[in-house]
This record gives structure tokens, C-alpha cells and sequence, in this order.
């Protein structure tokens, strides 16, 4: 085991950087669907107001109405704590337009709070005088009994602070601690220091950045209108979620869909039902091997984040819709998934996975275990229904036209909550209705221009548009505006999503 000079100070470095809790994105799961940010930009409120390409994803009932063929599309969105900022743009090596809370000095000194770290020296200084001074072969005596009490382990010629760094938070703190236990039964040396280990862990614990991470994209084009529906899409997305970034697994998963469907009028009355091939595949993702590299220095291999086991298979989704125009007032109801979208699973590697996906064809793998089948995603119906009032304002409409709606998303949570049969409170319950609630707003300028503004599930939108011929550019940002632990005013989590289209 090598215990080179700095390890314990890169170790804290590595616990301040890596330490992350989260707050799950609020909008129900469906893998077919971007996060369009016309749809973001308004506060995710378009069941009613369902045309063109966005009805494949939101309300099958906009293939009725007029016509528009979306030649390209794509999409690309990602969510994140405020805190992950910092990181990000140390990733992709520029700024992102965020001050940066990441200290650029060296790798050994990267944390999100530098004031937490430096708050440290002192005591690393106490500890590393300690460690000279110390008869080696004591201190392989504590550092191997301590491990032996947590799940962090060494094998001969390892480096401390790059296993650590691999570790899980809950392990990281159960070593020091044990650390500091068998420091005090072995150490022979006055300039150890216990109070230094508590410290440290205090610290560490009193410091841990929130952290929240969801990136995807997609790419497609469709026609939609006059009564029909056709579309092919790809999406690719990854969400890393858990107490802390080290020991939290997330879930990385991309589909291909066709989509059509037919829309038919009766009157102001539109009804719409679309069906959905999906060739669905997913995985468990650890972001600890990326972050572990970022932190020293190392190459990032992002292929390392990814489990050895992708599940993959293919189902059939249906939607159907309804819109009702009365006047400047539409009411509009969606069901997606009808019943319930479910996949025929099989499991392959991941390597024969991404091969396969690069030949466009699909992997040879293996049926599932009884205990993975019923563990296997399965995407659910959800229930919406929304209202919008678009004023008619005459020959001014050329100049200005204002839009207004209110969504309830995914109504059928609260069917799957009392059906998982988990014990849920009076508060609970309005947390839900709230998160199902989104509204928001849209102002189409000279008809070119459109100014967005919403509330999100959660979240505060806005967002903007430009329809310049057949370029149709939409950008849209979102954060959870809200008070943080010193009571001040703020955006925790924060996310975007841009969108680069030819349609006319």
C-alpha cells in the first residue's frame, strides 16, 4: 500500500467534491419523450394547446388540426444542482456562464466549497506531521485494521487516495472514523491529534453539496396534421440520483420510435390515437469512476460509468387524445401509455450493446432471471388534462397573440402510490397535486417571436422562440427558485433545453 505525501489531502479534496445529495426531477417518466423546451419554456402546460411536432409526445389529438412537417429536429436538455455547475464546466473545460465554485488552482485542491477546505488545513497539517513522524509499519497496522471494520479496501500497493476515491461516502466516513479509533489504541506518537479525525468528519458531513444530474438529447422528424400522424425518433438520457455522488447509482437509457396515428373532427371536437414500435434499452450508471479521474487529473472515459448489464427489448405504446375548441378556450384530455407500455426484455453486455447499436441492429443477448424480469422497467400510463385561452384579438392577432394554460401531468400518480401501498400523509398528498401541477404562458410577436414563462412541476420556466423561414430555434431554462439553508433567496437545482429544427 503506497501512502504518498498529500494523500489524506487529496482524500479530503476527493470527499468535498464527490459527496452529493439529490431532489428527483418532479415530471413523470417516459423515455419516448424530449424535454422540449417550447413545452419547458411554457411550464410544461401544452396538453391543450397540442400541434404539430409536439403532439407525438403530449396529446395524439393535434394530428386533426393543420399540417407541419418537421424535415429535422434536435434536442438536447440537462438538469443539475447548482452545486454540479462548477464541475461541469471543469469537464468540457470552459465556462458555462456561472461563477465558478470549483478552485482551478491544482487537482488537489478542486472542491465545491474552497472555505470548507481550507477550514481543513489545519487539521491535515496536524494529521500529515503525525504521519511523518509515525513508525510506518504502525500506521499500516491502523490503516489496515480500520479497513477491515468498513467496506473500504486495500490491496499491496495501493494508493489511499484513489481507493478512497472509488469509495462510497457512507464507507469514506465509517473509515476515518475507525481511522481515528485505531489511531487512539496503536498511535505512540504526541502529535497525533483525535480531535483533528472529529474535525474532519465533522466538516466533511457539515459540508456536503446537494448534487442532481440529468442529461439527454434526441433527434427525429415527423409530419403531423390534416388528420395524420408519422414520426421516428431516438432519444438517449441519463440520470445520476442518491445520497451522494460516489455511492449513488443512476440509470442511462435510449429508445427508438416510430410513431403514427390518426386524428379525426366531428365539429370543434378533434380525437387522436397514435401508436408507438419502441425498441427500449437501459442500464445502471456510477458516476464515482468519471468524477474519481476528473479529480485526478486523469483521462475521462465516460464509458466507465456504465454498468456491464444493459436490458433491452421492445413494446408498444398507445395514446389517445381528445381537444375541445370553444371559442378562445380549448380543453384538452391525453392518455399515454394506455394500460401501460410493457417491454419483452432480454440482457446482453454492454460492449455488445453500443456494437450492435452502431451496426443498426439489434444485440444477441439472453433471457432474464426471474428476480431481474420483476425488477424490469415498465413504463406507466399517465392522465392528462389541461385548459388554454387564446384570445382572439382580431387584425391585432398579426402583431400579438397571448396565450394561457394550466395542465394537471400525470394524474394516475396517485392511483400508483396508493396501489404501491406505502402509508402516504395529508401533506404528501398536496405535494402531489402540486407537482402535478403546471401552468404557464406564451406571447407570439409579429409571429416570429415567442416570449415563454411558466411553472413546472416545481420548477420556474421561461423561455424564447425564433421561427425564421424553415429555421425554428427554442431555447428554455427552469430552476427550482426557493429558499436554502440560510434562508436566502435562490435556484438550487437549475436545467435548459435547446432545440435546432427545419420544419414548415
Amino acid at each position: 500500500m503506497v501512502i504518498p505525501e498529500g494523500s489524506l489531502r487529496r482524500f479530503a479534496s476527493t470527499v468535498l467534491l464527490l459527496l452529493a445529495a439529490a431532489a428527483l426531477w418532479a415530471q413523470p417518466f417516459d423515455p419516448s419523450r424530449p424535454e422540449n423546451p417550447i413545452v419547458m419554456g411554457r411550464g410544461g402546460s401544452f396538453t391543450a394547446d397540442a400541434s404539430g411536432y409536439n403532439s407525438f409526445f403530449y396529446n395524439p389529438a393535434g394530428f386533426a388540426r393543420g399540417g407541419e412537417l418537421t424535415l429535422a429536429s434536435a434536442t438536447v436538455w440537462a438538469f443539475m444542482d447548482r452545486d454540479l455547475i462548477s464541475i461541469a464546466q471543469d469537464l468540457i473545460g470552459g465556462s458555462l456562464g456561472f461563477p465558478a465554485s470549483a478552485s482551478q488552482a491544482s487537482v488537489s485542491s478542486r472542491s465545491f466549497d474552497p472555505s470548507a477546505y481550507e477550514g481543513l488545513v489545519d487539521n491535515f497539517e496536524e494529521i500529515s506531521a503525525w504521519i511523518e513522524d509515525e513508525d510506518p509499519a504502525v500506521l499500516e497496522t491502523i490503516l489496515q485494521n480500520a479497513a477491515g471494520d468498513t467496506g473500504v479496501t486495500f490491496e499491496e500497493g495501493d494508493d489511499i487516495a484513489d481507493v478512497l476515491a472509488a469509495a462510497g461516502t457512507t464507507d469514506i466516513l465509517e473509515f476515518l472514523e475507525a481511522v481515528n479509533d485505531e489511531a487512539q489504541a496503536l498511535a505512540t506518537s504526541p502529535l497525533y491529534n483525535d480531535q483533528a479525525f472529529d474535525d474532519i468528519i465533522a466538516a466533511v458531513n457539515s459540508a456536503l453539496p446537494r448534487g442532481f444530474l440529468r442529461i439527454g438529447g434526441q433527434a427525429g422528424l415527423g409530419y403531423v396534421g390534416n388528420g395524420i400522424g408519422l414520426g421516428l425518433f431516438a432519444n438517449a438520457e441519463a440520470v445520476i440520483d442518491g445520497s451522494n455522488i460516489l455511492a449513488a447509482t443512476g440509470t442511462a437509457y435510449n429508445t427508438i420510435t416510430f410513431a403514427g396515428g390518426l386524428g379525426l373532427t366531428f365539429g370543434n371536437l378533434h380525437l387522436g390515437i397514435g401508436v408507438r414500435p419502441t425498441v427500449f434499452g437501459y442500464g445502471q450508471v456510477n458516476a464515482g469512476p468519471v468524477l474519481a479521474s476528473y479529480l485526478t487529473g486523469g483521462e475521462i472515459d465516460f464509458s466507465t460509468m456504465f454498468a456491464s448489464t444493459i436490458f433491452y427489448g421492445s413494446g408498444l405504446g398507445v395514446d389517445v387524445g381528445a381537444l375541445w375548441e370553444l371559442g378562445p378556450l380549448n380543453i384538452g384530455l391525453s392518455v399515454r401509455d394506455l394500460l401501460g407500455t410493457t417491454i419483452s426484455y432480454q440482457k446482453t453486455d454492454f460492449t455488445s450493446y453500443i456494437a450492435a447499436l452502431r451496426s443498426a441492429s439489434l444485440a444477441t443477448g439472453s433471457a432474464l432471471s426471474a428476480s431481474e424480469a420483476s425488477d424490469a422497467w415498465t413504463i406507466p400510463m399517465k392522465i392528462n388534462a389541461g385548459l388554454q385561452f387564446n384570445p382572439d384579438l382580431g387584425a391585432l392577432s398579426a402583431v400579438i397573440d397571448p396565450k394561457v394554460s394550466v395542465d394537471l401531468l400525470d394524474m394516475t400518480s396517485a392511483v400508483r402510490t396508493w396501489q404501491s401501498g406505502d402509508g402516504i400523509t395529508r401533506d404528501e398528498i398536496v405535494d402531489q397535486v402540486v407537482d402535478m401541477l403546471n401552468f404557464g404562458g406564451e406571447v407570439t410577436i409579429l409571429r416570429f417571436l415567442a416570449v415563454r414563462a411558466g411553472y413546472y412541476g416545481g420548477y420556474l420556466s421561461g423561455g424564447i422562440g425564433l421561427d425564421i423561414f424553415l429555421l425554428d430555434i427554442n431555447a428554455a431554462i427552469a430552476g427550482d427558485f426557493g429558499r436554502d439553508e440560510d434562508d436566502s433567496w435562490g435556484f438550487n437545482n437549475v436545467g435548459g433545453s435547446v432545440e435546432v429544427a427545419i420544419r414548415f
